[in-house]
């Protein structure tokens, strides 16, 4: 009953995903042309269309600076249908399969049918994966891959806890988006504190912690090395990710440098602060391109606040959304183009799990209220995003 319970939320989020924008725009496709380059026998991109940005040329050759985890993922489309796979729907389906898999993981959680069922529904449709979802161009579908890998983390550190998987998921989230590796030791904790045999606070320095640290690095070191292969190939030094030539053209004119904490008032104003702007037609309410809070995007993720902190989980969790934060907020840039604050999909694999443990043994009414607001919150999203062509 559960897989086919899995089978049916992942066909009909993602069936749900592609009659919001059935329509399926293919603008930016950045991981495809990776794909095919890779397929080629090639490390550096070439017939991509001419108004691509965001490439970066190092010794006269064309390179992606993105993470490569999406490209990766891509590979077996791309050999099959070549540069005119439409990414858009390729993105549908990881968010489809990324709201199967958070259901898997909120029953792991043991948050109960129900809450773990509301939850799937408030991470498919009320958050900014919807809008990130129907949108798919690279930047989102790096993120929806993040948020794959993470939850697939997550559904071993609360299954049978196998620290080397655990350890190869979390290592291609970050070959996904590279700040989610500051989480890293919030999550291994977390492996830890879910299978320990002893409760006391020496149960992370005990012989099984540090079989399980040594495991974890394995798994992680499979990811971490296909990097640092393709950075010595492409640029001669396994530590250069392309960020660095990438940051000539984004840095160009800024006061401050890649990280400095003058960013932080930045993000917090788009992420806390930032409201909807008034225009007089249907359906009045318009987003900002900069962002929106998500105050007013998915309010029902504030049951997170009031999960027991007694519990060592909770805590945990807490310490991997605030590690995650901290790698994100003095970053020189908050998003573009986007409606809400999509960095927070970065974060909402660990929040998704705290938004149900708040939920438990509080009236239906408010969480419903706020579940619905949330929704239609995103659906309004999902119909500027359409309409301006974000």
């Amino acid at each position: 009953r559960r897989r086919f319970a899995a089978l049916a939320i992942f066909l009909g989020v993602t069936l749900l995903y592609y009659a919001s924008n059935p329509r399926l725009p293919d603008g930016y496709k950045h991981h495809v042309y990776v794909a095919d380059a890779w397929l080629h026998g090639r490390l550096w991109v070439q017939g991509y269309p001419g108004h691509y940005h965001d490439w970066i040329t190092v010794n006269g050759r064309v390179h992606s600076p993105f993470a490569p985890t999406p490209a990766i993922l891509l590979v077996p489309f791309v050999w099959w249908w070549g540069t005119a796979l439409n990414m858009g729907f390729f993105s549908m389906v990881v968010a489809g399969l990324n709201a199967m898999l958070c259901w898997i993981l909120l029953m792991r959680a043991e948050v109960g049918p129900r809450r773990a069922a509301l939850g799937t529904l408030i991470f498919a449709f009320g958050t900014v994966n919807w809008f990130t979802a129907i949108i798919g161009t690279t930047w989102f579908l790096s993120h929806l891959c993040t948020e794959l890998f993470l939850l697939l983390a997550l559904i071993e550190v609360f299954g049978r806890g196998r620290a080397w998987l655990v350890g190869a998921a979390f290592g291609f989230a970050m070959l996904s988006r590279t700040n989610v590796a500051m989480a890293a030791p919030g999550v291994f904790l977390l492996l830890v504190h879910r299978h320990a045999v002893r409760s006391s606070f020496f149960r992370f320095f005990d012989g099984r912690a540090i079989g399980r640290g040594l495991l974890f690095g394995l798994g992680l070191a499979v990811p971490v090395g296909i990097e640092l292969w393709l950075n010595e190939a492409r640029f001669g030094n396994p530590f250069d990710t392309g960020y660095g030539k990438a940051a000539e053209i984004y840095m160009s004119g800024k006061q401050y440098g890649w990280y400095n904490w003058h960013y932080i008032p930045q993000h917090l104003y788009i992420a806390i602060f930032k409201g909807w702007e008034y225009v007089e037609e249907f359906p009045f309410l318009k987003p900002s391109s900069e962002g929106l809070s998500i105050l007013l995007t998915s309010p029902v993720l504030l049951y997170a606040f009031v999960a027991s902190r007694r519990d060592a989980t909770v805590r945990l969790l807490w310490l991997s959304t605030v590690l995650t934060a901290a790698a994100l907020v003095p970053y020189f840039y908050q998003g573009w183009v986007q409606f809400g604050y999509r960095y927070l999909l970065d974060a909402l694999p660990y929040l998704i799990v705290l938004a149900a443990m708040g939920m438990r043994d509080r009236g239906w009414a408010p969480l419903l209220f706020l579940a619905e607001f949330s929704a239609l919150s995103n659906a309004l999203g999902v119909y500027w995003g359409k309409k301006l062509g974000w």
